[in-house]
């Protein structure tokens, strides 16, 4: 479909309009000229602030609306399954409906220079980082990525430059493509950050993703680009299954003063290396990155009179004790206090038991919270489970007078724990 069409604008609706993917890619069908409704079963900032933004009406419904026989065609995020009430209605209706990523291939990619950054960590950072460089010097890229951008204050942009930077990942397209989403990118310069095993409602084990990977590098030229980290024995592995294109191991990693943590260290190492295949050089890049504002939701601080509190979207435990390990580095003898919301089909099955308490080892005292119990997970000397969020939060307030540091890690919306613990009585 092209935006116009004998002087009528076509319409599509989304179906799981409120994720961080879809709620971008509505943005991009807006800037190519598309009438864009959609419907979600949940709307939660800061993605419902920016479709707000955007003027598409809030539609809180998994069920059959008017805008699904009006659309030409409907995007179906992968949130949605079999059973839902919409999906039946548009199978049996032969309603036309694409994908997400296939919706961007065919509309928004092609023609593009596609840099496309994987990998289980790191993905919305280093797509940032990549995003600042690109248009300091001068490229303008067009972007998706899976959270808001502190410089650019979206998720998204669709222009006329050559470039598309785009997240990429590894979580399977839809209830009908079970291929992972970065396999329809296409990519010209590929970044693989890192693999480990997650999302283990979608993948068995660790193999499963390593497959999905090279699915992708299967795809891919001998004139395209992969940037890997070369100390991680699965990205290893998975080269070994056969690669095509250039191979680009990271830089080591750079000295920018104003980057916390060595993991963000490895994500700009990633995003300059993959910057010098079109020709942009290292000194430029650091130069650039040393200005970075950040990406909110990760290791981002809250400004507010009173304790030094961050929000990040950590939910995996090599991403807790990555964070947790740059605040340790930052404030050397300061005490720091860990709320983490258990959230993932991962953590709440318990794939994640093994190395989930050594994860929290920077941390002082650890307060865990599921709105369900969690089988596997007792309370400890340090560490703190409950049900109760409001009793999690007056705990917490009631140390925030000896303590220095709160961090809270969830991939869900902390708007409203924020808002609770830095209320005054």
């Amino acid at each position: 479909m092209n935006g116009y069409s004998q002087g009528k604008v076509l319409h599509i609706h989304i179906l799981g309009i409120c994720g961080t993917f879809m709620a971008g890619l509505a943005g991009i069908a807006i800037e190519k000229g598309y009438k864009v409704t959609g419907q979600d079963k949940n709307y939660y900032p800061p993605m419902s602030l920016q479709l707000k933004k955007m003027g598409i009406e809030e539609n809180v419904s998994e069920s059959v609306i008017d805008e699904i026989d009006k659309c030409d065609a409907v995007i179906i995020g992968n949130s949605q399954s079999r059973g839902n009430s919409s999906v039946e209605y548009i199978l049996s209706n032969n309603i036309s409906y694409f994908s997400g990523p296939e919706w961007l291939k065919k509309n928004a990619l092609k023609d593009k220079f596609v840099f496309v950054v994987s990998g289980t960590h790191g993905k919305t950072t280093t797509t940032s980082l990549l995003i600042k460089i690109l248009k300091e010097n001068n490229k303008d890229p067009s972007f998706l990525l899976g959270g808001i951008d502190n410089e650019e204050n979206t998720s998204y942009r669709y222009n006329n430059s050559k470039y598309f930077i785009i997240e990429g990942d590894e979580y399977d397209t839809a209830f009908f493509d079970k291929r992972s989403k970065f396999f329809h990118y296409k990519p010209n310069t590929l970044i693989i950050n890192n693999i480990e095993f997650d999302h283990s409602d979608i993948f068995k084990n660790l193999d499963e993703i390593i497959k999905q990977f090279h699915f992708l590098i299967r795809t891919m030229s001998s004139n395209e680009n992969i940037i890997f980290n070369q100390n991680d024995k699965n990205i290893k592995k998975l080269l070994e299954l056969g690669c095509w294109s250039n191979k680009i191991p990271f830089i080591k990693n750079p000295k920018i003063p104003n980057m916390l943590g060595e993991h963000n260290l490895k994500n700009c190492a990633a995003a300059i290396s993959a910057a010098k295949t079109i020709g942009i050089t290292e000194q430029n890049s650091k130069k650039v990155l040393e200005s970075f504002k950040g990406v909110k939701r990760r290791l981002e601080l809250i400004r507010f009179e009173g304790f030094t509190l961050y929000d990040d979207f950590a939910h995996h435990p090599t991403e807790i004790e990555s964070s947790l390990k740059a605040l340790r580095k930052k404030y050397k003898n300061k005490k720091i206090i860990s709320f983490f919301e258990i959230r993932s089909n991962s953590m709440i099955s318990g794939t994640h038991k093994k190395n989930f308490f050594k994860s929290f080892k920077d941390s002082n005292e650890v307060y865990i919270y599921c709105k369900n119990n969690v089988e596997w997970l007792t309370n400890s000397e340090n560490i703190n489970f409950s049900t109760n969020l409001d009793e999690i939060i007056q705990k917490i307030k009631k140390s925030t007078e000896i303590v220095d540091i709160v961090i809270l890690m969830s991939n869900g919306d902390t708007s409203d724990i924020i808002k609770k613990i830095i209320k005054k009585p």
